[in-house]
């Protein structure tokens, strides 16, 4: 009798230890939110995905709906939060959230600070989430699918590491990262800028998919200014991250043709260099390349030259773009506060150092290794 009553008991407590918790098909599950400020009141779109169509297959059903976005709005982006709440059948988990897309409205407002708290301090958010900003409406941004009808889930968005181990463009940034670039001495972080693009079409018409189109430059308080395409091709150089890149070179000879060659690894060092009571900054870049062996140069010379020459080009380019908008891109103050602490405390103004044309005393580009592609016989 004794033990049927000690199992009974234990039995009852097992089933207890359940019986607050909330069942998966009976919440809504926030995917991706975008955060915009209009006449002072703060905008949330949540993209909300059904899980239950995406968890069948990679390839959800075409004749699901992926995804819906919500809109709400608010004094404060809790208030937003709780006006989105309203307007649901069930209870919404932020659990599941990948990314957050911040609008040029809200980067110029210096309300980026509150909201980046907001989303820090919210106990179901996670610290992985990917930061991005954009131009465009977010609502629209967010009905945005992946093509050939993928899972939400592996989106651009969501997911940018796959894509950026292909073409290194620009390198994705989390919330984690976002924090500790604000913290640190320059507080100034480089956040993808994100776009619907239209390079894709279906016999329906014209697909948009995610594309990366370049960064913006924010700090806890301002958006600082933003590098587009061909004016941010420099970052790629001054990342260690950077996995597989491209440059484009004139074949010799023919000024039609052109070669492709694949940068394979970067290797980018920065040492601060105290010269005349300013900081000034010497860097080298050191890369792997894969070439095709058939752009008609004579001689490894000759092509590692060209190379390198236009790997400075596009490095000094993005600097000077930059420095037009008072941006450092390059975290250039970061790396003076690491290696000159007393030069930087002399020098510093709110954590920055006042960054010129000459601030980039020397800038060596080398090639480590060059790799070739597999040929074909004529």
């Amino acid at each position: 009798m004794k033990k049927s009553l000690c199992f009974f008991v234990f039995c009852s407590l097992l089933l207890a230890s359940c019986w607050d918790n909330n069942e998966p098909e009976r919440m809504l599950y926030i995917h991706g939110v975008g955060v915009d400020y209009k006449d002072g009141q703060f905008e949330i779109y949540a993209q909300l995905l059904d899980f239950s169509n995406i968890a069948k297959s990679d390839q959800p059903s075409t004749d699901a709906i992926q995804t819906e976005v919500g809109h709400a709005t608010g004094r404060t982006i809790d208030e937003a939060a709780v006006n989105l709440y309203r307007a649901v059948d069930q209870r919404i988990l932020w659990g599941h959230l990948s990314y957050v897309v911040f609008s040029k409205q809200l980067l110029e407002s210096a309300q980026v600070e509150q909201v980046i708290d907001s989303f820090v301090r919210y106990r179901e958010t996670r610290y992985t989430m990917w930061v991005y900003t954009s131009d465009e409406p977010l609502g629209e941004l967010l009905l945005v699918t992946p093509i050939l009808n993928k899972g939400m889930t592996f989106s651009r968005m969501a997911d940018p590491l796959n894509s950026y181990q292909q073409d290194s463009f620009i390198e994705p940034i989390n919330l984690r990262k976002l924090l500790i670039h604000l913290d640190e001495p320059g507080h100034e972080v480089n956040v993808p800028l994100v776009v619907s693009g239209d390079k894709w079409e279906t016999p329906k018409g014209v697909d948009p998919v995610y594309e990366i189109q370049g960064i913006s430059a924010i700090t806890k308080s301002q958006l600082k200014g933003s590098l587009f395409d061909g004016d941010a091709e420099g970052l790629r150089w001054m990342s260690n991250d950077t996995a597989r890149a491209q440059i484009t070179l004139k074949d010799d000879g023919d000024q039609k043709s052109y070669t492709t060659i694949i940068v394979d690894k970067v290797k980018r060092k920065i040492t601060p260099i105290e010269e005349g009571g300013q900081l000034r900054f010497d860097i080298s870049i050191e890369v792997d390349i894969t070439t095709s062996g058939r752009d008609g140069r004579e001689g490894e010379e000759k092509l590692k030259k060209e190379i390198t020459g236009q790997i400075k080009k596009e490095v000094e380019r993005t600097y000077a773009k930059s420095l037009e908008q008072d941006m450092d891109v390059y975290r250039l103050s970061e790396q003076a506060y690491r290696q000159k602490l007393k030069a930087w405390q002399r020098l510093n103004d709110n954590g920055r150092i006042h960054l010129t044309e000459q601030s980039i005393r020397k800038l060596d580009v080398s090639i480590n290794k060059i790799k070739t592609e597999r040929t074909t016989r004529n």
